[in-house]
């Protein structure tokens, strides 16, 4: 959090002109002007998740997932009995924050980008890089080939 305060303050004061001044008015603001030397102050405690909020990755990251349904509840209109696994992209993905982000960021604050809409509003999302096609015998024992319809791969995208 100290980084972040420190990266718009950075950006507030290079906006501003006043670049000459930021080493001591970081420590002024943000850090407070400490006076023990840099190697006797202590290392900040990390933060630490306790066991009852940390999720089991194998539950939250984004990752392919499986699931067997028959091939008529897959929704595309085929009468089928089949039942195939059917591999799909699942999982909360981090946001993580890039020097474009807090440029942009600075930005739109600043009234130079104008703002987006509802729909620019958002976080990144598990989808796949890579499909798979599915091949199946239907009742009436005919071959069918849906491309692209399983997930191969994923990633956070957005």
């Amino acid at each position: 959090m100290r980084s972040l305060l420190q990266l718009l303050f950075l950006l507030f004061c290079v906006q501003r002109g006043y670049g000459h001044a930021l080493p001591s008015l970081l420590d002024h603001v943000v850090g407070g002007a400490d006076t023990a030397s840099p190697d006797q102050q202590e290392p900040a405690p990390r933060p630490r998740r306790s066991s009852s909020d940390a999720a089991p990755a194998s539950a939250s990251a984004c990752g392919l997932r499986s699931v067997q349904l028959q091939v008529r509840d897959l929704g595309l209109g085929y009468d089928a009995d089949e039942t195939v696994l059917f591999k799909y992209c699942g999982g909360a993905c981090e946001r993580v924050r890039s020097n474009h982000d807090l440029t942009r960021a600075h930005l739109l604050l600043g009234g130079v980008l104008p703002r987006p809409g509802p729909s620019g509003v958002g976080g990144p999302c598990c989808r796949p890089t890579h499909h798979e096609d599915l091949a199946f015998l239907d009742n009436a024992h005919r071959w069918h080939k849906v491309e692209k319809l399983l997930a191969a791969g994923c990633s956070c995208v957005g």
